[in-house]
């Protein structure tokens, strides 16, 4: 008799551990480790889930069986675990929500509950009110999912009801596996010449008749002819769009045997091909960096290339890129942006066509799912991303490149893993024994103190490419114009001249102003009263477009106040500003200019995006008005003029690496202006042109910048020269939660001393209707991280096992 055997299924949820399950006798054939399964979770819910082993320890419960297999290759690549694995670990996290993380969710889909109605119910039973409510909805529908039910009985959680309900007998409840991933096909014609010889004598029949079917035949036969080939496969839809034909007529030929269908998968992206390789030829500067890099491989050193902005190291990348396809080997290039990828996107694919893969968040959950298995299959070469592709089944990766390595989007806020992509993609390098390039014209602290201290290989680029100036940079000192009144709005009269001289030659502008909305506040002039989100502790800010107080942090929407909410006086003043209010300035001081806004409000999906980023290339706009989308490493040839219109809310900001953000933001939107053969202008309006940073930022002085920071950081003690860990605990009751921050600061205390600090509020004490109270870890380098971590995941788990405590959540982010 045949020993059952076992395997450990991990499941995309938030669970310490795998789930053993038995596989039943009817699967002949053992699945693979890495493979996916369907199985059952608690009384209904339905999962798929990843097979992380096979084994024949029968454990001392009773298993429940596998419901079915669903692949017969592993779609977890090995060392794609092992990085997985690591993630898990080092961010303190579960290995199913980094699973989670990492597939696409139509690869893991999940069931959902249907509900339909019993005809056949005798219950005596008597419904409650909501009941009744239900039972009508279900009486028309057929079938319907819980959240249907939920919407048309206005009710936020029916499932109780629901429940009860099919235990009397009124309802029929079943599981059903929703939104798994199918690919896309495509119906393609089949014409034979040598079978068609065999039915002449339908052929000639329809031959003698002048109609859409002897079309068709004398297309394929035609084309068979020139290509001097005996059969031959032509897309149905292009071939009805060509010779103009109707479906019946093909079917009726498909009836006849005289073609035949066939169904080809269909990818979701637009095919583009390239017939001859574009030319790159690299300056002497990019050369000798170039040689620097490719010499360094097989060292097994991360590179940082730290060249100023337009200096050309895209260009480096490419012949990089074109140098590991040679060898065969898979490429990743990780951007930290989406916006960023639009531009890219175009440029690589002059270069290397249908050999990329795109893989970001706007594009549909299908076509992440396509990319994810061309790539598992080695389909696919080049991955071109951000942050989640370092996730990806990479089997044979040759480079990594990681451009804006600076970049704060590379770390996952939330929800966990709270991982670094570019970290990680240090890590994933050197499980592949790949070659890895860190990109930046200005790295962050950590990567040019490893440069420094010889842990990766430093290669600079100082000038721009052809020689191009940098920018000329000039400081508008906001508070002299406020004070001698020579202000227009929030625009300083430098920048205004200095649009209107842009404007006169036909060039274009960008102007940043990192805060989206109308106004910042509206604050009573009588009591100082400012409207606040009720579900978060953070003033409202005015959306001009919408009409609408908007929290920038939960979402909700507001409508606009005409009276003071505490004192009822109608003197409300709306301060600060943001892109919106900027806009409407600008097209009154410009009202002939062309003017485009570029803020998360209006470009929330990569076709708005697209077309705006679109438009200004084409110079279909004069003037683009944004955020920080507007300061990522795009490249615009007829940009002259770039305007900072607050420089200091960059600045004035709690936080150890703020000063360092704000250099990299300032120098980063700087680089924007003065491309191809024209010296560029930045114009950057401070209240304090004398800060440090606003001087390094003028002076186009990184090292200074670096050096300042880099003593600092000694003095008190924070990355590089620790490690930095920060414990955020969240509950609806805010006494709880502090109750429970000061025990579990206690606890860490037994053993870590003074390295804790808190718990504290941060500057947002509460959002979404939770309070929020961080506890500070910061530990000598010397000291074990795992061992530490493992201390911290321990003291967790304990003080959540009393009642008081349990229903904290508890958010570790690890180099924060």
């Amino acid at each position: 008799m045949q020993k059952p055997v076992y395997v450990e299924v991990l499941l995309p949820l938030a669970l310490e551990n795998t789930l053993t399950y038995v596989v039943p006798k009817e699967i002949n054939n053992t699945p693979k480790i890495g493979s996916r399964v369907i199985v059952e979770l608690g009384k209904r819910k339905i999962y798929t889930g990843i097979i992380t082993k096979i084994h024949s320890e029968k454990p001392d419960y009773e298993c429940k069986e596998i419901l079915s297999v669903k692949d017969d290759f592993p779609i977890l690549s090995e060392k794609q675990t092992e990085l997985l694995n690591w993630i898990s670990d080092y961010y303190c996290c579960t290995q199913g929500e980094t699973l989670a993380a990492a597939m696409p969710s139509k690869l893991l889909a999940s069931s959902e509950t249907q509900v339909w109605f019993n005809k056949n119910c005798e219950s005596d039973y008597s419904p409650t009110q909501t009941e009744i409510n239900i039972l009508n909805y279900l009486e028309n529908s057929p079938k319907a999912s819980v959240s249907d039910i939920a919407k048309a009985v206005n009710l936020k959680n029916p499932l109780k009801h629901i429940e009860n309900l099919e235990e009397q007998g009124f309802l029929n409840l079943s599981q059903q596996i929703v939104n798994a991933y199918k690919p896309k096909y495509q119906n393609f014609l089949s014409f034979n010449l040598d079978l068609a010889q065999e039915k002449l004598d339908e052929i000639e029949k329809i031959l003698t008749k002048n109609n859409k079917q002897k079309e068709v035949l004398q297309f394929f036969n035609e084309k068979c002819l020139q290509e001097n080939i005996t059969s031959l496969e032509y897309s149905e839809k292009l071939l009805m769009q060509e010779l103009n034909v109707a479906k019946s007529t093909i079917q009726t030929l498909v009836n006849k045997g005289l073609i035949e269908i066939v169904k080809k998968e269909e990818t979701r992206f637009e095919t583009i091909n390239v017939e001859s390789a574009k030319s790159l030829k690299l300056s002497e500067a990019q050369t000798e960096v170039y040689n620097q890099i490719k010499n360094n491989f097989g060292n097994s050193k991360p590179v940082l290339l730290h060249g100023v902005t337009s200096s050309g190291k895209t260009e480096i990348y490419i012949k990089l890129i074109k140098e590991v396809l040679k060898t065969g080997k898979q490429i990743l290039y990780l951007l930290p942006e989406i916006a960023l990828t639009t531009q890219m996107i175009n440029r690589l694919r002059n270069y290397f066509g249908d050999k990329i893969g795109v893989f970001h968040s706007k594009y549909t959950v299908d076509a992440r799912s396509e990319i994810y298995l061309k790539l598992l299959k080695k389909e696919l070469q080049i991955v071109l991303g951000v942050r989640s592709a370092v996730l990806l089944p990479f089997s044979d990766l040759g480079l990594i490149i990681v451009d804006e390595e600076h970049e704060t989007s590379f770390k996952q806020q939330d929800p966990d893993p709270r991982y670094s992509a570019r970290d990680t993609a240090v890590v994933l390098s050197k499980l592949h024994k790949a070659e890895i390039v860190l990109g930046s014209a200005t790295p962050s602290i950590e990567s040019y103190n490893n440069a420094i201290n010889s842990k990766y290989l430093l290669t600079t680029l100082n000038q721009r490419y052809g020689n191009v100036e940098m920018p000329e940079i000039v400081l508008a000192d906001m508070s002299d114009a406020y004070k001698r009144k020579i202000n227009s709005g929030h625009f300083h009269p430098i920048l205004i001249n200095e649009i209107k001289k842009v404007l006169e030659k036909n060039q274009q502008v960008i102007l940043f102003q990192n805060r989206r909305g109308y106004t910042s506040i509206i604050e009573c002039r009588d009591c100082g009263w400012v409207p606040h989100c009720k579900s978060c502790n953070v003033s409202l800010t005015y959306h001009k477009f919408r009409n609408k107080l908007v929290c920038h942090y939960c979402g909700e929407m507001y409508d606009i106040v005409n009276n003071c909410g505490n004192c009822n006086s109608e003197k409300l003043s709306h301060k600060g500003f943001g892109t919106e209010k900027l806009e409407d300035e600008v097209s009154k001081f410009f009202p002939h200019a062309r003017i485009a806004r570029l803020d998360y409000d209006t470009a929330s999906t990569r076709n708005k995006f697209s077309r705006i980023i679109e438009g200004f290339e084409k110079h279909e706009f004069d003037i683009l008005v944004g955020t920080q989308m507007v300061t990522k490493g795009l490249d615009f040839q007829k940009l002259a003029l770039v305007g900072v219109l607050n420089a200091d809310n960059l600045l004035n900001y709690p936080e150890f690496r703020a000063y360092e953000r704000a250099f990299q933001l300032l120098t980063q939107v700087s680089g924007r202006a003065g491309r191809r053969d024209k010296r560029g202008k930045v114009i950057i309006q401070t209240y304090d042109v004398l800060n440090p940073i606003i001087q390094y930022v003028k002076n186009e002085d990184y090292l200074s910048m670096f050096n300042s920071q880099l003593a600092e950081r000694q003095l008190f003690n924070y990355p590089p020269f620790s490690n930095y860990i920060i414990i955020k605990l969240k509950h609806k009751d805010r006494a709880k939660v502090h109750r429970t921050a000061d025990v579990f600061a206690m606890m860490l205390r037994t053993k870590l001393g003074n390295r804790v600090r808190g718990p504290e509020e941060p500057l947002i004490n509460k959002i979404s209707n939770y309070f929020i109270l961080n506890v500070h870890i910061r530990f000598e380098k010397t000291i074990s991280g795992t061992q530490l971590r493992k201390f911290i995941k321990n003291r967790i788990a304990k003080i959540k096992e009393e009642s008081d405590f349990s229903s904290v959540r508890f958010e570790i982010d690890v180099d924060p």
